[in-house]
């Protein structure tokens, strides 16, 4: 995927789902194992969206 604006597309919901996930995190009666998934799935995410930020750099090119 080439186009700028997809690329941020994508970016925006994977930052939703980790948000998603963060508050999920919050919940008081979460057990340590379920916070161990869920900050994995964060980690995951951030990763992810990592990728697709160097994507849009290389896309955009230098500024």
């Amino acid at each position: 995927m080439n186009d700028p604006a997809k690329l941020f597309a994508v970016l925006v919901r994977q930052l939703e789902d980790m948000h998603g996930l963060a508050i999920e995190g919050q919940c008081p009666d979460q057990s340590p194992e379920m916070l161990q998934i869920l900050s994995g799935h964060i980690c995951n995410g951030l990763q992810r969206s990592k990728a697709v930020i160097d994507q849009i750099r290389v896309t955009l090119g230098p500024i």
